[in-house]
């Protein structure tokens, strides 16, 4: 069966020693660096996930032509309804990739959205205790 990660295929493999236990809220991602959380949500037939701070959309067909994730484009939209919590740039500030921009908190659990590449922030919607609806752009990093 073919995966499409953000748009892109995918290969599925095994053997990595880690391994992904569903919880009731939540998934626990065991590795052989630690345990983590992720969280996933259904959104139609794909899986959007949420995970150390990036957000990936699982698809088992091709996205529609043009589609892409936010670490392709660096647009960031909220995954589900929730609360921004922390807001930690200011549109025109200049983030390396991997920095925390925004912490979303949506069904008791936190989000952080961090800057998929070197770049600036260009839009800025986010503003910390706002209310965000599903698929709310929420920030925007052009790539330096």
């Amino acid at each position: 069966m073919k995966l499409y990660l953000n748009g892109s295929e995918i290969e599925a493999t095994s053997g990595s020693g880690d391994e992904v236990v569903a919880g009731t809220d939540r998934l626990i991602v065991r590795t052989p660096g630690g345990s983590f959380s992720a969280l996933a949500v259904r959104d139609g037939d794909a899986i959007l996930v949420s995970y150390q701070g990036h957000q990936y959309r699982l698809e088992t067909r091709r996205p529609r032509a043009g589609a892409q994730g936010a670490a392709a484009s660096g647009e960031y939209r909220a995954p589900m309804p929730g609360q921004i919590v922390d807001v930690l740039v200011a549109a025109g500030d200049t983030v390396s990739k991997g920095q925390k921009l925004i912490v979303l908190e949506a069904m008791k659990t936190q989000q952080p959205f961090n800057a998929p590449f070197d770049g600036t922030v260009i839009t800025l919607n986010a503003v910390k205790g706002a209310q965000v609806k599903d698929g709310e752009l929420l920030v925007v990093v052009e790539e330096a």
